[in-house]
């Protein structure tokens, strides 16, 4: 990729980013409490590992050890304060390690100081109450075989703790019990704390989620609404359907599942990086060496799923499409019983998504197992390195636990990532879908609104249009309908009839020539109000399923059970809708195409009514319509080549002449195919 395409790329990847922000910036509210209460959980999930690692230091495993004598020790341990040695009284120290610092311990260290193994556990008697210090100098002087005192303190080996009673144990350590006690409170307390936080932010983080995604979808229905005809044409169904559920939903699971999540990790990584580095420098080196080629492995990772991610957000928008095309004609497969046809081609594309998605699988099978991997070897590398530290006094042994935790809290998020690159290159996809399909522009709109509606109502002139820019549907298509006239467009199929309607709607735009309604351009006119003065019903019809139920109330009650119309239903239903309307013009192309002739004779009869208060342009090949209009007009190949009253126009003997005697011979009604 060359540098020119990486600056496009990074420039259309800011670009959806700032998209997707701007719906988060209304709930910026929710997304500040989300992650303070996340922050909070990071800090009490990082305090937990420590809580146990002072409890298992300073109050459950001894930590005093026996240094020999000599010039040596004396030199190494003089600096050190008087809470952490005990001169003894044959020239040897007792040193409590848990008290000194990193920098204490490796002087100790490189002096050659050599320590026994065994650990002791050092009582002061001074430190219990009067009624307790009587029974601990008891339990000294009854086992003196065992205790030895120096500085007013006595002390005894950790092993010999066998040969005293439970009850003299548990009064020798009631201090650290206590003290764990407390610390176990404090754990306890942290989980609470972590249970709460976690569910508050989870709770906030769906609600304002859901809010997200009911303003996104909002906003791609009410954008596509405003898409020119040439974006349907384009697109199918599926893909549109895709775009307005599946890819907001991926983008919402994105921003519950993974943005905050992933702040989360970061604040834990860093933390529990610090707190480690305290501990021991050497051993977290080599977590953060292991932390480096495993963020390597992720970012090879990425790089090839948002490929993968992006093919599978392609395939399904191909299978949905699909889908829906085949349901939508099921009626047709059945008839010319082209279902196995059809099922081959929905095993292609189902088989295209199917590769995309073993793809998909192949990629994560090989990145999972590596961070497992990965994992163990870095607990085994803590286990090994931690316990020589331990035998060699340079790691506590609760470090070496509180280790083991914090390499399980870092490299879970990591090992995490797989599943959250999924939902992440899932909705990065999603997400440029949805982009390019926002990018879209709006169809065009006038911004006028005529005072006036003086002078003929409709006027094509000169008029060329093309759907390819290929072939010309229409070649300088020129007509006049005046205000309160009946016309029919005639024409065989593909002549040009509904083009002309669709031109008329500023569907599509001419390429040349201009179309006039009330004497104004209608690209300067608003569509909005272009519209709602016309109605057009057309052969295929679709009526909501709240037209449908609201007048079913009206009849039956609301307790009425769905009906489903038949064909002839809904275009009587249309056009008594469209008749009650009562706009400036009514389209009617081919509407009365299902009905019956008593149901067509009552239909004509309410139109003939609005006669002369309401403009008609018609497209059909009924006799009886062709008949009762004022002004018929043929389109032939594009072009409009006669026009006139329908007495003229057999009196020409042209083509519509032709077509009237071969509507007249066959009496079929409606010229097969009919529509353009």
């Amino acid at each position: 990729m060359s540098d020119l395409e990486r600056n496009r790329k990074s420039t259309y990847d800011l670009k959806i980013m700032g998209w997707i922000l701007g719906f988060l910036g209304k709930y910026r509210g929710y997304f500040a409490l989300s992650l303070l209460l996340m922050m909070a959980t990071a800090a009490l999930e990082i305090t937990v590992p420590y809580l146990i690692k002072v409890a298992v230091d300073d109050y459950i495993y001894p930590t005093w050890s026996k240094a020999e004598r000599g010039e040596e020790a004396e030199r190494a341990l003089s600096g050190l304060g008087v809470e952490s040695t005990l001169a003894l009284a044959d020239g040897g120290f007792l040193v409590d390690f848990s008290k000194l610092s990193s920098s204490e311990k490796d002087r100790i260290e490189r002096s050659g100081v050599e320590f026994s193994e065994t650990k002791y556990i050092v009582v002061n008697p001074g430190e219990f109450e009067e009624d307790e210090k009587q029974e601990v100098l008891g339990i000294i002087a009854r086992n003196a075989s065992l205790f030895e005192e120096t500085e007013g303190v006595a002390f005894l080996a950790h092993s010999d703790l066998g040969s005293l009673a439970k009850e003299e144990v548990s009064l020798l350590r009631s201090k650290q019990t206590k003290r764990l006690k407390t610390l176990a409170l404090y754990v306890v307390l942290s989980v609470v704390g972590i249970f709460l936080f976690t569910s508050s932010f989870t709770y906030i983080l769906h609600y304002s989620g859901q809010k997200i995604m009911h303003d996104m979808r909002n906003h791609t229905l009410s954008h596509i609404l405003s898409l020119p005809q040439q974006y349907f044409d384009r697109n199918p169904v599926g893909r549109i359907t895709t775009r307005v559920t599946n890819d907001v939903n991926a983008i919402n699971e994105m921003y519950t599942s993974v943005l905050i999540h992933f702040i989360k990790d970061i604040i834990i990584i860093i933390g529990t990086l610090v707190i480690m580095f305290k501990m021991n420098v050497g051993l977290t080196l080599i977590i953060v060496a292991l932390t480096a080629f495993l963020t390597f492995t992720v970012s090879i990772f990425r790089m090839k799923l948002r490929l993968v991610y992006r093919e599978i957000r392609r395939t399904i928008g191909k299978l949905n499409a699909f889908v829906a095309e085949s349901m939508r004609g099921i009626v047709l497969l059945k008839l010319y019983g082209k279902e196995k046809r059809n099922f081959e081609k929905f095993w292609e594309v189902n088989t295209e998504n199917y590769r995309a998605n073993i793809q998909q699988l192949w990629v994560y099978v090989i990145f999972r197992p590596s961070i497992e991997y990965v994992g163990i070897a870095a607990t085994g590398i803590i286990l090994w390195y931690g316990a020589i530290g331990v035998m060699n006094l340079d790691l506590s042994l609760g470090a070496l636990l509180a280790f083991l935790y914090y390499v399980r809290m870092i490299f879970k998020p990591i090992q995490e990532l797989s599943e959250k690159f999924n939902v992440f290159q899932s909705a990065v996809a999603a997400s440029e879908n949805l982009y390019d399909t926002l990018a879209e522009k709006s169809e065009g709109s006038g911004s006028l609104v005529p005072a006036t509606t003086e002078g003929s109502l409709l006027e094509f002139r000169g008029v060329w249009f093309s759907y390819n820019e290929r072939e010309w549907v229409l070649k300088n298509a020129s007509f006049t309908v005046r205000s309160g006239e009946s016309a029919a467009l005639v024409g065989i199929t593909g002549a040009g009839k509904t083009t002309i309607v669709n031109l008329l709607l500023k569907f599509y735009k001419p390429q040349r020539g201009q179309i006039l309604f009330n004497g104004t351009d209608i690209e300067e006119l608003s569509n909005r109000y272009l519209r709602s003065n016309i109605t057009a019903i057309f052969q295929d019809l679709f009526l909501f399923e709240k037209d449908i139920s609201d007048e079913r109330d009206e009849r039956d009650g609301p307790a009425a059970e769905p009906v489903k119309l038949s064909s002839g239903e809904t275009q009587a239903r249309s056009i008594e809708k469209a008749v009650r309307k009562n706009s400036k013009l009514l389209i009617m192309d081919e509407a009365t195409s299902h009905l019956d002739a008593e149901t067509e004779k009552r239909i004509q009869e309410v139109i003939r009514s609005t006669a002369g208060s309401q403009t008609r342009l018609v497209i059909t090949h009924k006799l009886s319509t062709l008949k009762d209009v004022d002004n018929v007009i043929v389109i032939h190949k594009g072009e409009v080549v006669e026009q006139g009253t329908h007495e003229k126009l057999i009196q020409n003997k042209n083509i519509y002449h032709t077509l009237y005697e071969f509507l007249r011979k066959t009496a079929a009604g409606p010229l097969p195919g009919s529509g353009a």
